[in-house]
């Protein structure tokens, strides 16, 4: 537990608190009856399956500890944090799901067992209409059961910024603006333990640590679970609720929802909200077949500006998105052939009224490339092998040349790419792009080193690089992206440079 503090700076703040602990005394709610969330984990385990929508067979080989963790949650056999652990909770609740389907007790999976669990748990994910809230802008994404709720626009409310989820199962988070966020978090735990103006209310549960707190208990005829996580610019609080006679068939969200729960490492309370809510997509190499499952068709009990599952059409400034998936180099070098054929159905040409250049495909519908292939543009035409797509540039950081394309449709195929720090130099390269216009033209090289340049990492390249191909890829030889072709000397032979690929990873 940690220390009390009674600086100013809490006393001050004690009003806010009371004013936001006041109106979550009619929000609250949370559950009893499943095992109590163990301590939150640092960082989320996504896993290499759960994330994504399969219409292939699950590869049973692809099967991480996390994915069981996050299967298990929704076959309601996991209550504690997706932490990638194979420890005591996990083998009991794999004993249990077993047992559940006539098989013998064992605390371990065969191949096909951890098949048929992910199959279950998916399908259970996607009947609820499970998604991911994101805001950038602000700097923080939760998981919400879309089937089960219908949201609300983000408003400034009682000196906080609240998103709202009606229906039976109710979600509902608020973004404290306050320095010193994790300093005074003491103060907000307090208040929101006691819940000020609240009614018939118990709590049951209660654990406050570190740079979070849980809470659950009872409010009226609704249980509820409250977790709290802070920054230094603030607090980011959300609250999961359901009727008690629900408990059994929802509860699980609760412990699905506190997983889901991802604060960047540094919030920006402030900022315009920029909110969309992002359904699981097909693996990264997958052909899609993915459509986003319909909002629920119950009328609504929520005022009707809604939050709506698209790409915020206001352009993010950050150059990055969270599409991207990172994977390490196994060793393989395929030859030239086998890595165009892998890697060139995920380069496209770029055409914009005043420009040509490229674009890489990184998930079923984003693209990484250049800032200056668009210019001023924020539409361009996508084109690969004489089909055009239109797409939008959705986030821009025009000082580092790097620009996120949406495709207006769905991408066939979209690479992984490699981080930085895996890279070595002296290691085989190939640049494809659209040098000249000529699409699709792979050139052979090596990494001729590595540079970071005003914080920005660079690789530095033998793969030739010329006009048009800014944009384009820059691929390891196992067909992984390495980086964004974006420049040349013209007067020196073989100096060219690529920006890092993952720097455009959030």
């Amino acid at each position: 537990m940690a220390h009390k503090r009674t600086s100013k700076r809490r006393r001050s703040a004690g009003g806010l608190f009371g004013a936001i602990a006041s109106v979550l005394g009619d929000c609250l709610a949370a559950i009893t009856t499943l095992t109590l969330l163990s301590e939150p984990a640092a960082a989320q385990q996504l896993g290499r399956i759960f994330p994504y929508s399969w219409a292939s067979p699950i590869p049973a080989d692809d099967i991480t500890t996390a994915d069981v963790q996050h299967a298990l949650i929704w076959t309601g056999h996991y209550g504690a944090m997706v932490d990638g652990m194979f420890g005591g909770f996990i083998k009991r609740a794999i004993n249990g799901w077993l047992t559940s389907k006539g098989y013998p007790a064992s605390v371990s999976l065969t191949r096909n067992q951890a098949v048929e669990l992910m199959t279950e748990a998916i399908a259970k994910r996607d009947q609820y209409g499970w998604a991911i809230l994101t805001d950038d802008a602000i700097g923080f994404s939760v998981g919400v059961p879309t089937k089960l709720n219908e949201g609300t626009a983000p408003v400034w409310e009682n000196g906080a910024l609240w998103y709202r989820f009606f229906g039976p199962v109710g979600e509902f988070i608020t973004v404290i603006s306050q320095d010193a966020g994790c300093a005074i978090m003491d103060g907000f735990y307090d208040a929101v333990a006691a819940g000020t103006g609240a009614r018939d209310r118990t709590v049951d549960y209660k654990a406050r640590k570190d740079d979070w707190f849980v809470l659950s208990g009872r409010s009226g005829d609704r249980h509820f679970y409250t977790r709290a996580q802070c920054r230094q610019s603030g607090i980011v609080n959300v609250v999961i609720n359901t009727p008690t006679s629900q408990v059994d068939s929802f509860g699980f969200l609760f412990t699905a929802m506190t997983n889901s729960l991802s604060l960047k490492p540094y919030l920006n309370p402030r900022a315009k909200p920029n909110p969309r809510v992002a359904f699981p997509g097909p693996p990264p190499g997958y052909a899609s077949s993915f459509s986003a499952p319909p909002q629920a068709s119950s009328p609504p009990t929520a005022p009707s500006s809604r939050v709506t599952p698209t790409a915020a059409s206001d352009t993010e400034r950050s150059g990055k998105t969270g599409g991207i998936r990172l994977v390490l180099s196994d060793g393989t070098e395929l030859r030239a052939r086998e890595v165009f054929e892998r890697a060139s159905e995920a380069v496209y040409i770029v055409h914009t009224p005043n420009a040509l250049g490229s674009a890489v495909a990184v998930s079923d519908r984003e693209l990484v490339t250049n800032c200056h292939v668009l210019g001023t543009d924020t539409v361009a035409i996508l084109e690969r092998e004489g089909a055009r797509l239109p797409a939008t540039l959705t986030s821009a950081n025009p000082e580092s040349d790097r620009c996120i394309l949406r495709s207006n449709s769905p991408l066939r195929k979209w690479v992984r790419i490699r981080p930085f720090a895996d890279i070595k130099v002296a290691e085989k390269a190939y640049s494809i792009g659209a040098p000249q216009g000529l699409e699709l033209t792979i050139a052979e090289g090596i990494i001729s080193s590595k540079r970071t340049i005003d914080g920005e990492r660079l690789l530095q390249t033998s793969a030739p690089i010329s006009k048009g191909s800014s944009g384009g890829g820059l691929f390891d030889a196992q067909g992984n992206l390495l980086g964004v072709t974006t420049f040349f000397r013209k007067d020196a032979q073989n100096l060219n440079f690529a920006i890092a690929a993952e720097e455009y990873a959030k």
